[in-house]
């Protein structure tokens, strides 16, 4: 998210599992929440702590609706359904619940929906069927290489850049449209069962790739006849036979991103192909931290091109000009 050109961080706590519980019954808490103040405290020691200021602080307790609402709803409904690039990233250690947080279908437990359910259900929401279209690709940077997540026989996939644009595409990912939520849920586990993943010693499930989830979104603008605001259904009609025989329409993206978690190799005990996969994770995460810095400091220059993962990033921090308004090319809108 972006407030002025801002990168926007909220921080949550999950709570700990039923081993931690058991291993760690007799230590205190290293970590102290404070989300009136916006703040965490870092307890190193009885005399020594850090305290870091975020946007918003979320205790373990806070439920998957609250963060979303917080956090994700404004990005995607007063930013991308009014035609502005979104993106929402999901970063942290390994095993701190990221992607339960993002990608949880819910399906026993609807209270369980992650970001990824949640998102796509306020899309859908705000559509028009029949004229409105949502398309979903989903895919995985795994070991420097693009992966569709939704056809996996499509690998070593070429990231393409307009030489006038600079926007970024990937013509060989499947684009699917997207009927309905059920739709969407089925998308996601098929997804979601084609992605890598392992068994290290600080997560017996860690993910080993990057999942990217790219929304695009085009919806019918209303227009003016007159002194009357017409429908959108019916604008979508006469500018079919009208004028250019073109439908005025407003293109937006969503890009939603479960990150690998970031992991110390000492700790995870990574050896062999999994250390060659935590040296991959770990270079394109500091390509991102580079970028995003970048940002922050209003520099000039933003490295995207250091890694496969800040170059499908571009759009996101606001280097190209995709994201065009209309039929026709327009202001380029980006919001992170």
């Amino acid at each position: 998210m972006t407030d002025n050109g801002r990168v926007r961080v909220a921080a949550r706590l999950r709570p700990r599992n039923a081993e931690e519980l058991i291993l760690d019954a007799d230590f205190n808490d290293c970590v102290e929440l404070l989300p009136e103040l916006k703040r965490l405290k870092l307890n190193k020691n009885n005399w020594s702590s850090e305290s870091y200021r975020f946007d918003k602080v979320f205790t373990e307790t806070a439920s998957q609706k609250r963060v979303y609402e917080a956090v994700v709803k404004p990005v995607v409904v007063e930013s991308v359904l009014s035609g502005y690039n979104g993106t929402v990233m999901a970063y942290g250690q390994t095993g701190t619940g990221k992607t339960y947080k993002v990608g949880k279908l819910g399906k026993d437990d609807a209270a369980e929906r992650g970001i990824m359910v949640r998102a796509l259900e306020d899309v859908l929401a705000s559509t028009i069927l029949g004229s409105d279209v949502v398309e979903v690709s989903y895919l995985q940077l795994y070991m420097e290489s693009i992966q569709d997540l939704l056809a996996p026989e499509k690998t070593s996939i070429p990231i393409n850049e307009d030489a006038r644009t600079e926007e970024v595409s990937l013509p060989d990912v499947s684009v699917v449209k997207v009927q309905d939520l059920n739709h969407f849920s089925e998308l996601l586990q098929i997804g979601e069962a084609n992605r890598h993943a392992a068994n290290t010693k600080q997560n017996t499930e860690s993910s080993r790739s990057h999942a990217i989830l790219m929304v695009h979104a085009r919806r019918s603008i209303n227009q003016k006849a007159g002194d009357e605001t017409v429908s959108q259904e019916k604008d979508v009609k006469s500018n079919l036979v009208g004028g250019n025989g073109l439908p005025r329409v407003r293109k937006s993206k969503l890009l939603i991103v479960d990150l690998v978690g970031s992991e110390r190799l000492d700790k995870s005990g990574s050896e062999g192909h999994l250390l060659k996969e935590a040296k991959f994770i770990n270079l394109s995460l500091t390509s991102l931290g580079k970028c995003i810095n970048a940002v922050a400091e209003n520099s000039p220059h933003i490295p995207t091109r250091d890694s496969k993962l800040t170059r499908l990033l571009r759009d996101s921090f606001g280097v190209s000009t995709a994201g065009k308004y209309s039929s026709r090319a327009g202001d380029a809108r980006h919001r992170k």
